[in-house]
This record gives structure tokens, C-alpha cells and sequence, in this order.
């Protein structure tokens, strides 16, 4: 501590003393004031000092070369001047060179409240022009002693003794208009007091003495309000005008009568935020600003809980809508009025503050009104939208970057609003649909904006408004309208925002890595609420045959649908519904067919669903190509062409069962005939040139037609065993009636199609086994019809083995069969050939011995051993063994 600290501390105990009446409390204030006074004047000291080293670092960066300067310009910044240094400093060239860049240090974490409270009140104590602003409070003290004397005693009139304050503290701002060039902080310093001084003056000429009318008090305290901003605005000082505008915002509680007039209270308050508003429009003032938000919407708050009534709502409300709109208005401008670097930067305290204390208030007026706090809410949100929407076009390119962040916190809060309006408003379920709406905008935004908390917040949104709707239940309220009743429209709109966000996030490139498959959730989500609204809306309309075809063709349409906007929108993922239609079909065949007990698919409008919804995959299946995998076009092409020709031939059996009374071999035979046309339908080489043969060739060709040829075995086979033939009303003609004849066609065409796909060697030996095997069971069962149709041997497998006739002619067959095989053997020089005739004729005796000899009668007997051993003989003298050479089947 040096000298002049202890002079000050005596000096100010001195005074301090005689100003308390030689009391203890006045020598430590005093000895208080004056420490601080002399830390003031050695602070200036310093401060004066480290101003001239800063210039005269700064003009030797002038006279610097630009490379040289980079480095001296660091180092100057790095100088503080709240930071002076302890030791005196060396020559500027020398700091120059000898200063390093101290190393870059961790942000502390920002103090608490009280400390920065503590160290505002350090800092007005300790720092600036100290000794002035002792002085003023002292001045004050003053004042307000020597005004309390004069009403003790009654020494002068009050008259002139306010007269001679208020002149007093015209004079203060007198002088420190005088002295704003050559001392800038002192002038202010006065001139604020002379204003505190004029304040308390009309203070006590309104509320202690009664001298002058409310009205004319107001005009004086505005007009303090004015003079002090203009000042401020002339010198550029923020705490003038703070200082001027907390006297004009206390004058009300100061000269308040208790006559309740909320009308004359906001009309005032109004005009002081104009006076911000305008300032606004020069100066980033933020305290200003602040000051006027917190004494207007405060006093507004405690006016509105203490003496709010629903009759003050047509005088109040537009008092509310005049103060959110001037401090939205004074939020924008102080963002403008930033510097370029800083541009947009947001006061959350306006921005944000505004909207929740302005709502809370007007919640608490529009309490008795039905549905006013969500008309509010929406009128709300459609201003952030619109003020989002102008700050966004307005200006430049770099204007519009500089602003993004507040036009986002404003469109953010305009979103809120909505959200907030929606259940204020509507049941649950529209709740929910306008939920969904807004968690689709709020992925657009966050994708156009790189906002991950907006595109998470609607990926949420989206489910959570599906399980909402859900939870309402259904309320269609009498007899709703076809498709247009809120239930089927609800659901169509979650199930649109839920594909629409699919497709945003689906062709976004600035997704993380934990959201690259957020598409899919959504994208199954919606085409669950699509079919699902669909099939629900047509279950209730219609009844159950006509329900099934038409949810067979919304589903096929839906498809075609989504197939289509996956190859225009570039969107691979709409195509999979087209994956499951073949089999949806299938479903519904199966369904129409077999569990529903009728088998005409074309009933009940199938005649006119059932072509429709094949034209409809084969546009999914063309313009699928490029969307979906091979695989899974392959799949879809095989199942399509087979549920074709199921339908056509479903149909057909179907028809020509009701034209013959279900009797007869007709509805049989078509489901050999058709599968067959099919095959060769596949093989058409008019048909090859176009669409899907051009392109799929192989698949309908070999795979789907090997699919059809199996399945015509297994009908060969069945119907050999399982069918008499009867053809009425045509006469049975063996090998010629239309079963067998069906049957021979169907073996020619598989022959015909094995040759040509199939005729490798590694296949030629298995199928010829089986072709010769499947020949000899249809000529085995063909003769078995002959001898029902002229015997009249019930055609049954125990009654046939039971039967000497049959027995004998199986035979004799089995032996021309052998001798058959034998004679190509010999043409053909193939021994595979005739020891498969001589196995033959081998079985043919044995079965003579066997079973003929003990089951059959003389003659049937005496014939089957005559022939036989005839046609033995013939084979043993036309067909010797050929010799062993390398041959082919």
C-alpha cells in the first residue's frame, strides 16, 4: 500500500466522520471511500500508461513491412489493458521482439451468480473515474439530506426548494454536456446524475407535495426518458440511456395514484418500448433492450395474476400483441445490428423469452374462451413461419447465412406452436395426423439445414403420431362418407408423411453414419398405414366376395403405383411392395378357390380384377427392371407366369364343368392342354421380339416351362390312374377318346421340350427311363379303360388286378411291348434296348406262371400262353443280341 492509499484512508475517515456525526459507521465508510478513491486514481495512472505503450506499438506496426507486422500484431493483441504489467516496461521495439504468444489455455467454466454480482459491484467501486462516482453518491446523499431538512423545518418554500434541486441537476447535465469531448467519462457520469437528481425531483413534486397533476408528471418523466436516450444516442453511451430508461420505467410504481388504470400503465410502457424500438434501430444495446422486457412484461405479469378480469380482455389484449411484436421486432434488430462477424446472433432472452411469457399471459386471458389458446397457438406459429420466411429472402446470400441461426430458432418456435395448437384443438386423432405433417417438415428442414436434433425429432414424431391415432380409437360419428370420413384420410396422411420422409432421408447426403437407414423404419411404416387404411376402408364398404377382388386390385394398383415413382423419383426402395404382389395374388386365387367353397375366380367382378391386376404386375414387373435385384425379378416373373396359367386354367375347368353337369372327362383335360399351350405360348418366336420373352427369355423358357413340365408329369401320371375316359357324349375310342389323346399330346410336348433343353448326355439316360417308364404305365392304364369301357370292368385298381380279362390282355401287351424293344434294338444295334425287351418278356413269364396260371380260367389261360410263347418265338428269331459297340440311347 503506498502513500497516497493511506493519505486517501485518513482523509476519507475525516469526512466520513463529520458527514455521520463522529459515529464508527462514518470513519470506516469514510476510510472505505477513501482507499477507493485512491485505487481509482492509481488504476487511471496505469491505465493511462499502457495506453500510450499500445499506441506507440501500434505506429511502429505502421511503419512495419506487411510480413514483418503478422507477427507484432499478435503479440499486441495479446496485451490487455484490465491487465497492466507489474514491472515496468522496456522499449516497444525490445517487447516487440523479445514477446512470445502465451500458449492457448482452456475456457474456465463461467462463474456463478454471486460472483459476478460481487464483481460488478468490485468493479463500479474499483474501476473507471472512482473518484466521480463517489462523489455523485455522496452528492446524492446530499440531496436527499438536505431536501428531508427542508420539509423538517420549513426554512424555505417547497416550491422553491424543488425549483432549486431540480435546477441544481440541470446544471449537472450541463456541465457534463460540456465536458463530453475533453473527458467523456466524467461528462456521462454527471449528466447521469443530473438526470437522477431531475427524476427525484419531480418524484417528490408529484408523490410527497402534491405540487404538480399526474398528467403533467408523466409529460416530465417522458420527456426525461427522451432527453436522456438522445443524449445517449449523441454519445454513444449505453448507460445513459439504461439509466434513463429504468427512471422512466419506475416512474409509474413511483407516481402510481392506485386507480387501476391499466389502459393509461401499458399505454405508457408502449411508448417508452417505441423509444427502445427506435433505438434498436441504431445501437446493439442488449441491457436496454433487456431492461425493457423485464419492466414491461414483469409489471404486466403482476398486473394480470393481481387484477385481471375476463371484461379488461378487449382493453388488455392489444396491449399483449403490441409488446410480442415490438420485442420479436427489437430480437431482429439487434441481431442486425451486430458486426458483420457476429451477424444473427440471437438473444435468447428475446427470442426465445418473449414467445413463452407472452403466451403464458395470454393463456391466463383466453382461459374462458373455447379453443382461444389454440387459435393463439396457430396465430403464433404463423407469424414465426411468416418472420422465418422473410428473414430467409431477404437480402443476399451472405445476409441470408449471416441470419440463419435466428431464422431457424424462429421457424423452430414457429413449429412448436403448431404442435402446441393441434391438441388444443382437435381430437386425437387429427392430433396425430398434423403430428405426422409436421415430423415430415421437420425432416425437410433438418435435411436442407444439417440439423440432426430436426430430423431425429421427426423420425420420432412419425411413430409417435401412428401410435397416437391408434390409441384415439375410431369415431366415425353415424354413416361416414366413402373414403372421404377421417379415419381412411387420417391414416392415408400418416402413411404420405411417412413415405415422403422415407424419400427425404433416403436421398439425403448429409446423414450420419447412425442415420443412413433411417429410410427404411419409415418407408415400411407408411406402406403399413397405406395398405392397411385401404383394405380397412374396403372391408367396410363392401361385401366379402367383392371385398376380396377389390382389395386384390388397390393393392395391385398401389404397386404399380410405387413401382412407377420408384423409377421417376430415382427411389430403388418404392419398388418393394411389387415384390410381394405375385404372391398376394396367389393368396387371393387360393382364397377365391379353395377356402371361400367356390371355384369361379371371375365371379363378382373377378372378370374384370383379375386381367386388370395381370396388366398392372407386368407394368410393375417393366418398370421394376433397374429398381429391383435380378433375383427378385426372376422370382416375381416365374410366380406371375405360373398364377397366369392356374387362372386361365382354373377357369376354363370351371366353365366346362357348369356346360357338362360336372360329368365326364372335360374339365380334366384342360388343366393338361393349357399348361402345354403355355409352353409352347413361351417358346413363340412372334412373341420372342417382345416384351418380357425379348428381355427374359431364359427364364420363361426354361425355367417357368420346366416348372409347367413337371407339373404336366404329376398331371399324367394322376390323371392316368385317376380317370375312366368318359367323354359323353362321345363314344370311348381307345387311343383316340380326348383324355388319352390330351395325354399323348402332353407326352409329345415334353419329349419336345426335353430335346431341346435338356438333350445333354448326363440328362439323356435318366430321362429316357423316365419317358419310357411313363409310356408304359399309360399304355398299362390305357388298356385298362378299354376294358372298363367294353367289358364293363369297374375302372379300379383292386377290381382291374382281380380281372382274368385284363390280366390276360396285360399280357399279351407286355409281350408285343418286349417285341417292340427288341426290333428297334436290332435296328438300332442298342443292347440297352433289348435287354429291356428281354426283361420285359422275362416279367410278361413270369407273371403267366405266377399269378395268370392261378387266378385265370381255361381259356383265358390257354390264350395267354399261345400268344405269348408265339411272340417269344417271333422275338427270338427277328431280334438276336447285337453286339457290344460304344452306342447312345
Amino acid at each position: 500500500m503506498d502513500a497516497f492509499a493511506v493519505v486517501g484512508i485518513i482523509v476519507g475517515g475525516i469526512l466520513g466522520a463529520w458527514i455521520l456525526e463522529h459515529s464508527a459507521g462514518g470513519w470506516l465508510v469514510g476510510m472505505l471511500f477513501g482507499w477507493l478513491v485512491a485505487r481509482s486514481v492509481r488504476q487511471d495512472r496505469k491505465l493511462v500508461s499502457l495506453e500510450q505503450r499500445l499506441r506507440d506499438i501500434e505506429a511502429l506496426i505502421e511503419e512495419m513491412p506487411e510480413e514483418e507486422a503478422q507477427p507484432v500484431q499478435q503479440v499486441a493483441a495479446c496485451v490487455s489493458p484490465e491487465q497492466p504489467p507489474t514491472e515496468p516496461a522496456p522499449p516497444p521495439a525490445e517487447a516487440v521482439k523479445k514477446q512470445e504468444m502465451p500458449p492457448r489455455r482452456a475456457e474456465p467454466a463461467p462463474p456463478a451468480w454471486e460472483d459476478r454480482l460481487t464483481a460488478k459491484v468490485k468493479a463500479f467501486f474499483t474501476e473507471g473515474n472512482v473518484v466521480l462516482r463517489v462523489g455523485l453518491l455522496v452528492l446524492f446523499f446530499g440531496v436527499a439530506f438536505l431536501l428531508k431538512y427542508a420539509a423538517d423545518r420549513n426554512v424555505v418554500p417547497i416550491e422553491l426548494r424543488l425549483l432549486g434541486v431540480a435546477l441544481g441537476g440541470l446544471g449537472l447535465l450541463g456541465f457534463g454536456w460540456r465536458q463530453r469531448t475533453a473527458r467523456p467519462g466524467f461528462a456521462l457520469l454527471l449528466q447521469g446524475g443530473g438526470i437522477g437528481i431531475m427524476y427525484l425531483t419531480v418524484f417528490a413534486a408529484f408523490k410527497l407535495y402534491h405540487l404538480v397533476p399526474t398528467p403533467l408528471a408523466f409529460g416530465l418523466m417522458l420527456g426525461l426518458v427522451a432527453a436522456s436516450t438522445a443524449l445517449a444516442l449523441l454519445q454513444d453511451s449505453s448507460p445513459l440511456a439504461l439509466f434513463g430508461a429504468a427512471g422512466g420505467f419506475l416512474a409509474p410504481v413511483l407516481l402510481s395514484t392506485g386507480s387501476g388504470n391499466h389502459v393509461a400503465l401499458f399505454s405508457y410502457y408502449a411508448l417508452l418500448n417505441s423509444g427502445i424500438l427506435a433505438v434498436s434501430w441504431f445501437k446493439a444495446w442488449r441491457s436496454l433492450n433487456l431492461l425493457g422486457f423485464i419492466f414491461t412484461l414483469g409489471i404486466g405479469s403482476v398486473w394480470g395474476l393481481s387484477s385481471y378480469r375476463p371484461q379488461h380482455f378487449a382493453t388488455a389484449e392489444p396491449f399483449l400483441i403490441l409488446f410480442f411484436l415490438m420485442f420479436n421486432a427489437i430480437g431482429v434488430l439487434f441481431a442486425f445490428r451486430q458486426p458483420p462477424n457476429l451477424r444473427g446472433y440471437v438473444d435468447g432472452t428475446l427470442v426465445f423469452g418473449t414467445p413463452v411469457v407472452c403466451f403464458s399471459l395470454q393463456a391466463g386471458m383466453v382461459q374462458h374462451m373455447q379453443h382461444g389458446l389454440a387459435y393463439s397457438a396457430l396465430a403464433m406459429s404463423l407469424f414465426y413461419v411468416v418472420l422465418a420466411t422473410f428473414l430467409w429472402n431477404k437480402g443476399d446470400e451472405r445476409l441470408r447465412q449471416g441470419m440463419r441461426t435466428l431464422t431457424e430458432a424462429f421457424l423452430a418456435l414457429g413449429v412448436v406452436f403448431v404442435t402446441l395448437a393441434v391438441p388444443l384443438a382437435l381430437s386425437g386423432r387429427w392430433t396425430a395426423v398434423t403430428w405426422a405433417m409436421e415430423g415430415a417438415a421437420l425432416i425437410w428442414v433438418g435435411i436442407r439445414q444439417n440439423r440432426v436434433l430436426a430430423r431425429s425429432s421427426g423420425f420420432l414424431l412419425q411413430f409417435a403420431a401412428g401410435f397416437c391415432f391408434l390409441a384415439d380409437g375410431g369415431h366415425y360419428g353415424g354413416t361416414p362418407l366413402p373414403v372421404l370420413n377421417g379415419d381412411y384420410l387420417g391414416s392415408v396422411i400418416i402413411a404420405i408423411a411417412a413415405l415422403f420422409s422415407s424419400w427425404q432421408l433416403y436421398k439425403a447426403d448429409n446423414l450420419r453414419h447412425c442415420e443412413k437407414w433411417n429410410h427404411l423404419p419409415l418407408f415400411f411404416w407408411g406402406c403399413l398405414w397405406w395398405f392397411c387404411a385401404g383394405i380397412t376402408e374396403i372391408d367396410r364398404l363392401f361385401l366379402s366376395r367383392i371385398e376380396d377382388h377389390l382389395n386384390l386390385l388397390f393393392v395391385a394398383l398401389s404397386c404399380a403405383v410405387f413401382t412407377r415413382l420408384a423409377a421417376r423419383l430415382h427411389w430403388k426402395t418404392a419398388a418393394w411392395p411389387s415384390l410381394v404382389l405375385p404372391l398376394f395374388m396367389v393368396l387371393m386365387a387360393l382364397e377365391n378357390i379353395g377356402w371361400q367353397g367356390y371355384k369361379h375366380l371371375f365371379a363378382d367382378m373377378g372378370w374384370a380384377v383379375w386381367p386388370l391386376s395381370f396388366i398392372l404386375l407386368h407394368d410393375s414387373l417393366r418398370q421394376g427392371r433397374g429398381q429391383l435385384t435380378e433375383r427378385c425379378l426372376f422370382v416375381n416373373h416365374i410366380i406371375g407366369f405360373l398364377l397366369l396359367t392356374f387362372i386361365i386354367t382354373a377357369e376354363t375347368s370351371w366353365l366346362l364343368h357348369r356346360f357338362t353337369g360336372g360329368e365326364g372327362v372335360w374339365p380334366l383335360i384342360v388343366w393338361g392342354l393349357i399348361p402345354a399351350g403355355m409352353v409352347l405360348l413361351a417358346h413363340s418366336r412372334r412373341l420372342e421380339a417382345r416384351w418380357p420373352l425379348a428381355e427374359y427369355a431364359e427364364t420363361y423358357q426354361q425355367w417357368t416351362s420346366g416348372i409347367l413340365a413337371a407339373l404336366l408329369w404329376c398331371w399324367l401320371i394322376s390323371s392316368s390312374f385317376g380317370n375312366s375316359g368318359n367323354a359323353a357324349p362321345l363314344p370311348f375310342i381307345p387311343l383316340l377318346n380326348p383324355l388319352e389323346l390330351s395325354q399323348l399330346a402332353v407326352m409329345l410336348l415334353l419329349v419336345w421340350w426335353t430335346m431341346r433343353h435338356h438333350a445333354r448326355a448326363e440328362f439323356a439316360s435318366m430321362l429316357a427311363v423316365v419317358g419310357a417308364g411313363t409310356v408304359f404305365l399309360w399304355l398299362n392304364t390305357a388298356l385298362a379303360r378299354a376294358v372298363h369301357h367294353f367289358a364293363a370292368v369297374p375302372f379300379d385298381v383292386g377290381m382291374m388286378l382281380a380281372s382274368r380279362l385284363y390280366q390276360t390282355s396285360l399280357a399279351i401287351l407286355w409281350a408285343l411291348l418286349s417285341l417292340a424293344l427288341m426290333v428297334a434294338a436290332d435296328r438300332r444295334q442298342s443292347r440297352t434296348l433289348w435287354f429291356a425287351g428281354c426283361v420285359l418278356i422275362g416279367a410278361t413269364v413270369l407273371k403267366l406262371f405266377l399269378i395268370d396260371l392261378a387266378n385265370s380260367g381255361a381259356v383265358e389261360r390257354i390264350v395267354s400262353f399261345i400268344s405269348v410263347g408265339l411272340l417269344v418265338i417271333v422275338i427270338s428269331y427277328f431280334s438276336p443280341l447285337p453286339p457290344k459297340k460304344e452306342e447312345h440311347a
